[in-house]
């Protein structure tokens, strides 16, 4: 249990009322420096009689992002020569979101995904400790760090491993863990209920569709917010199939899924005022003589007809039955769902900001200021009513695809079919930032966990 909701990371912090004998001390600075700190994550050692330092340099211009990398250097160098113990003295830090920051830096950065690997990363941990003064900030981080680690090392597994049904059993033991109710729709109750859209998915694939919904109590009595996550736990295209080269990170494509599911534990942990709904749509998009076929027309929960125009455009098909489920069943305060949606939103926005289409301008602006802070970071996407010409269908109500041009918004303008007017909703396609080629300062090459700390946030500010 402890391996698949909490994977080991190498470094322990730990709390303590001084500085252990014959540990390394790890300083942190930034400014106008000379050389040898010249920029951001450099930094030097200087062997004393009696003690190592290690100074970190944070950078001349700071950011709202410069103590989060600045812990994830720290971490790069903990995990490398993992001191028996290092000491951090956070209060020489005086602004409180820099002490929180740079926790968080070293947490996040202290992940590693090498579970399939022959000479993974066992062995002695490196242990570093804060004053005591500081254990509810970093009980707090903990909470936080772990979840989106979680959600990393989910999004990580590859759909040997993680498909609907056995993403299913993950989320049944980590509702059972911290405290959830759960509900696992299956293929034959969806279809009962009309949910035709996340079948058609997932017909293709010997391991059907599943609706996965969690429930958070929260501890004050109002309407929930409620969280809907694309779990696409391999997506081929189906017959409008990918190249090969586009397959490979396909294990990604339930980013917004685990996310969710990372925000979803952590509100739980932390005890977050808010009720919290998680509605989890998973599929797996394949092919076979059961696939579902471009020109297909799918009956969704809502009752709204789709065309399928491309198999590949599979996650708005999931998400739609998702959104028009959690309106349905729950009364939402405010509804928002998490997909890798669209290519088109990498390209428009890179790998650093997520799309995000809203009919909330409240909503978005109170996202935007989390996106900010956490540097989980958004831009919103137009909501005209034009775009809605670009999905009508000549033989269903709508269709899956809008061509190329303007694809993420009109990827979201699909989305809103299924959300009524009054229902405050906003769309996250973090299809550029749910995983990355590279490292960052501290996120390993893989998946980012983006939209945990983000909506966390959100949630605790609400």
């Amino acid at each position: 249990m402890n391996d698949i909701l909490n994977r080991k990371t190498k470094i322990d912090v730990k709390t303590m009322d001084q500085i252990p004998a014959g540990a390394v001390i790890l300083k942190l600075i930034s400014g106008s420096m000379d050389l040898p700190l010249k920029k951001a994550g450099d930094f030097i050692i200087e062997k004393a009689a009696e003690e190592t330092t290690v100074t970190f340099y944070a950078g001349e211009k700071l950011n709202a992002d410069s103590w989060r990398a600045a812990g994830g250097k720290m971490a790069g160098w903990l995990k490398s020569v993992t001191p028996e113990t290092a000491w951090l003295d956070l209060a020489e830090i005086t602004e409180k979101p820099a002490r929180a920051n740079l926790l968080e830096g070293i947490l996040l950065g202290a992940f590693e995904f090498d579970r399939y690997k022959k000479e993974n990363s066992g062995g002695k941990d490196a242990v570093l400790a804060v004053p005591s003064i500081f254990a509810a900030l970093v009980e707090e981080r903990r909470v936080v760090c772990e979840a989106v680690n979680m959600a990393r090392d989910w999004a990580h597994e590859p759909a040997s491993v993680i498909n609907p049904e056995t993403l299913s059993e993950r989320i049944k033991l980590l509702a059972e863990t911290y405290g959830l109710k759960c509900r696992v729709l299956e293929e034959q109750e969806l279809v009962q209920m009309g949910a035709g859209a996340i079948t058609a998915v997932g017909q293709g694939s010997k391991t059907p569709s599943r609706m996965i919904v969690l429930e958070y109590a929260g501890t004050k009595k109002t309407k929930p917010v409620v969280l809907v996550g694309k779990a696409i736990t391999f997506d081929s295209g189906g017959y409008s199939i990918k190249p090969s080269d586009s397959m490979v990170g396909m294990k990604y494509d339930k980013c917004g899924a685990m996310a969710v599911l990372g925000v979803m534990r952590a509100a739980a942990e932390l005890r977050y005022e808010t009720p919290i709904v998680g509605v989890i749509c998973a599929a797996e998009n394949m092919l076979s003589e059961k696939s579902y076929r471009p020109d297909d027309i799918l009956h969704t929960l809502s009752g709204l007809t789709v065309e399928v125009i491309s198999t590949d455009a599979e996650g708005r098909l999931v998400l739609a039955d998702g959104l028009t489920y959690a309106q349905q069943q729950f009364e939402p305060a405010a509804l928002i769902d998490l997909a890798t949606l669209t290519g088109g939103c990498v390209v428009a926005y890179g790998h650093v900001r997520a799309g995000v289409l809203s009919n909330n301008t409240d909503l978005f602006e109170s996202l935007f200021e989390s996106g900010e802070k956490t540097w989980e970071r958004i831009w919103r996407l137009p909501h005209d009513d034009d775009y809605a010409e670009l999905i009508k269908s000549p033989d269903a109500d709508i269709k899956n695809s809008g061509g190329r041009w303007g694809s993420p918004v009109t990827g979201g303008i699909f989305l809103k079919q299924f959300v009524k007017d009054e229902v405050p909703w906003a769309h996250l396609d973090i299809a550029g930032v749910a995983d990355s080629d590279k490292a960052s300062a501290y996120s390993v090459p893989g998946a980012t966990g983006f939209g945990v700390r983000l909506l966390l946030d959100w949630l605790k500010t609400r």
